[in-house]
């Protein structure tokens, strides 16, 4: 197993239990936000683009992370993000995944327009031939960020700007990795903002 592998196992069990047992005042806060997001990306060689839907959920942050960020009216988010897309190339392809490690941080003082950084790991399946990727599973590595217009307290439209590295980490001989620069929009609800 790769290094990297294990370290994102290891990483995703961590702040799962970290971030799913943690209590406050007694009660859970359990899911930050949720929402549903779709992507347009353009790849940096032979022309090819990725059409992907992303649903997504959050969660909170245990108060020792949380508290010190709000004191800046900044809130971090735990992210789990499912990928499922269609590739066109010189082949047609799909890809499905998940990004268990991601992280999103929002500066938050209750006006309309909330910027965001975002970014982490995840893990892929994609039958995408043809590109020295080295075979069908695939890590995938990604940051950006982007911008949640609130339409009204609760619920956001998103536009965000995302670069992606996919590559097997070493696992096969044949890792040449594939980059790619997307956009994404979609709709995000904050039922605790």
């Amino acid at each position: 197993m790769s290094i990297r592998f294990m370290l994102l196992v290891s990483a995703m069990l961590v702040l799962l239990q970290s971030t799913l047992g943690f209590a406050e005042e007694g009660e859970w806060r359990g899911i930050q936000s949720f929402g549903i997001r779709g992507l347009y990306g353009q790849s940096d060689r032979d022309n090819i683009t990725f059409n992907s839907l992303l649903p997504r959920v959050s969660l909170f942050l245990p108060p020792v992370i949380d508290q010190p960020l709000a004191e800046w009216h900044c809130q971090a988010e735990f992210v789990i993000e499912p990928i499922f897309s269609y590739i066109k190339g010189h082949t047609n392809a799909v890809e499905a995944g998940i990004n268990p490690i991601f992280f999103s941080l929002r500066y938050d003082v209750g006006q309309r327009l909330v910027p965001f950084l975002e970014g982490g790991e995840g893990v892929l399946y994609t039958d995408l031939s043809g590109e020295h990727l080295g075979g069908d599973f695939q890590f995938s590595s990604q940051a950006g960020g982007g911008v949640h217009w609130f339409l009204d307290r609760t619920t956001a439209l998103t536009v965000s700007y995302r670069i992606r590295h996919i590559s097997n980490a070493g696992i096969s001989q044949q890792n040449s990795g594939l980059n790619t620069n997307s956009v994404t929009f979609g709709l995000s609800f904050f039922p605790k903002r």
